[in-house]
This record gives C-alpha cells, structure tokens and sequence, in this order.
C-alpha cells in the first residue's frame, strides 16, 4: 500500500499543531486548559479500569474480524490478526481520513487465498461495518429508553444497515463487474453462514459493550453523575465524529461531540471536555501499544529491518505511555 508523500507531510503537520495546542492548552481558551488540569484529579482506579475495558474492546475487534475473514474463505490466527489490526490501528491514530482502516484491509486481505482478495476484504469490512451499526443502534435504543437521546438516529444507522444487505442480495447489474462482485461477496459471505454471522453480531456486541463500560469507567473517575446514562449518550457522539476523520483518530473533534452530547445533560464545559480528553487519550494508549506490538510480531528476521523496527515500535510505544502518564500528571497544567 503506497501513502503519498503529500499525506505524510499533511498528517506530520496536524500533528505537530495538535502538539503545539497540547503544550499550550490557553491558546485554545480557558475551557481547555481547565479540562486538562481537571484531569489531574481523575480517579486513577477508574482510569485503569477504563483503559481495560478499551483493551477488552479491542480483543473483540480481532475476534469479529477473524469470524469475518473465515466466513469469506480467510484463516488467521489470534496473534497474527490482532497485529495487523493493531498496526491498522495506530495508522488512525497518527493519520486522517482512517487511513489506518485501508491498512487494517490490505494486511488482513492476506489471510485470503483467492484472486481479488483485496476486494473481498473490503466486502468484510464493509459487513463488520454494518455489524457496528446494529451494535450502535442497540445502545441509542437503550438511550431513548432512559431519555438521554432520541430514537430517530437508530432508523439513520439501521438505513445503513439495510443498504448493505440489500446490495449484497443482489445478482443484477452489481454483480457483472469482477471487482464489484467481490466486494459483495465478502458481505454476502456472512449471509450464508448463520454460524459466522452470530459469531460476527456476538463478538460487536460484546466491543461494544466493552467500550461502553471503559466510557462508563471514564466517567465515573471523573465525577460525571450518572456515569451509565452518560456512556449511553457519549458513544453515539463518538461514532459520530469519526465519521468525520479530518484530524488524526479524530482528536479535539471527538472530544468536542462529547462536550456537545454533555451539554444537553446539564455537564459543565470543563468537564465534559475533560471526559473526552481522558476516553480519547487512553483510546489512543490502546491503539498505539496494540500496533507497536504489532510491528514487532511482523518485522522481517533480517537484522536492518528488526533494528528499524524495533526503533519505530518503541518510538510508538514512547508516544502511547506519554499519553498515559499525561492522563495521570496533566495537574502540571
């Protein structure tokens, strides 16, 4: 996979930027700087249980993409799958537009045997994808019965739901072009595989329920009331923004949709800010540990190519518990 040189340059930079506003929290305004040093009284128990439910999370991950992949015809195992979707992973996290979401596809495509395998992948994600949906639609559902939320954003997600499996039940002009088909393909696979598919829905549920207890977790260390009310209202919010991945695993957008969903609970600013500093932060140390791991377990044997390795996981792995201790140490603001 070739990333353009344009790219590296514009992600160098918006990193470099968010660095800059990181180190002076006041350029951004009081509010900031405020949520920042509020999380140097974050309750340290609740973070750590937190940052086990994102890692739990995480294991969910690689078991729906394994259940997918097998579905389609791809066999990989546990650690083989958990690297290459660690790597994925950490590409999110230092890049826009998910860029990291095409490396989770081209390195997992391996895992399948057959001509256009790429393409396949592509229809697998697509169908995990869908699967997060119906995941997501369950906790809004739980929202609007508790009234954090409306109901109507489930008919939204559902919509895309419906759109998958109606392509991929298609035989007409979708399926005349090779590469079209083989997309579908990957998604039509789980369709005729109850088993896989109930593996798939089972594993989403359980990421899901996991992230949703790391953000409950999250909540409480920083004193939010009603920490299960506030993780029903704070995942929808940050699915939402990434969606919209203009800035490197959707930093200051995601926390900003947090402050947002907040808001209309009564949250002051600060500290709704601060909830989704401290979610995103460690969502990160997650992220950048799970693809350091990663690039170790797949470097090459020959010595050049370990030695660079060894250098750039250990440069990520600097990065993900430099994020971690500034959860714990940021009072220094």
């Amino acid at each position: 996979m070739k990333i353009s040189r344009t790219t590296v340059v514009a992600s160098a930079a918006t990193l470099a930027l968010l660095a800059i506003l990181a180190a002076s929290p006041r350029l951004l305004g009081g509010h900031v700087g405020s949520a920042l040093a509020a999380l140097g009284g974050a309750e340290r128990r609740w973070l750590v249980l937190g940052a086990v439910g994102f890692v739990a999370a995480f294991g969910a991950t690689v078991a729906s993409w394994r259940a997918a992949l097998a579905a389609s015809g791809g066999h990989i195992c546990p650690k083989q799958a958990g690297a290459r979707l660690g790597i994925g992973s950490m590409v999110n996290s230092f890049a826009p537009a998910k860029l990291g979401d095409a490396v989770k596809i081209a390195l997992c495509a391996k895992a399948i045997d057959a001509p256009g395998r790429i393409w396949t992948a592509g229809g697998v994600y697509a169908a995990l994808a869908g699967a997060r949906s119906l995941a997501l639609a369950a906790v809004i559902v739980a929202a609007s019965a508790t009234g954090a939320m409306p109901l109507w954003p489930v008919f939204a997600v559902c919509g895309v739901v419906g759109v998958l499996a109606t392509a991929s039940s298609l035989s007409g002009r979708l399926r005349r072009h090779p590469r079209i088909k083989q997309v579908l393909e990957g998604i039509a696979a789980l369709e005729r595989s109850p088993r896989a598919l109930v593996k798939v829905l089972g594993w989403t549920a359980a990421m899901q329920l996991a992230r949703l207890g790391g953000t409950m977790a999250v909540a409480a260390s920083l004193g939010i009331p009603h920490p299960v009310l506030a993780a029903l209202i704070i995942l929808p919010a940050l699915d939402l923004a990434s969606a919209f991945p203009i800035t490197p695993g959707s930093i200051g957008i995601g926390s900003g949709a947090v402050a947002v969903a907040l808001a209309t609970r009564g949250i002051g600013m600060t500290q709704a800010l601060s909830v989704g500093f401290a979610i995103q932060g460690l969502e990160t140390l997650v992220s950048v540990t799970a693809g350091s791991a990663g690039l170790l377990y797949l470097a090459p044997r020959g010595a050049a190519v370990r030695r660079w390795t060894v250098r750039i996981a250990t440069l990520g792995a600097s990065a993900g518990i430099a994020a971690g201790l500034g959860l714990l140490l940021v009072d220094a603001f």
